[in-house]
């Protein structure tokens, strides 16, 4: 995979995952809790991808 397309990458996951959280606390804000309860797992998913594609690998 080049640099460049994991810049981007890391990028869009990082602008994913802040939406899924405004959007978490919109729903909670307007007490729809299921809705705002799966955003906040599709904001914690898209978190834990962007630890995977940031973190340092062993060499």
């Amino acid at each position: 995979m080049q640099a460049g397309q994991n810049t981007f990458r890391v990028y869009f996951v990082a602008v994913l995952a802040a939406l899924w959280l405004i959007l978490a606390l919109a729903s909670a804000r307007g007490e729809k809790w299921p809705i705002a309860g799966l955003c906040l797992v599709m904001a914690v998913a898209h978190a834990f991808t962007l630890y995977r594609l940031t973190r340092q690998k062993d060499q």
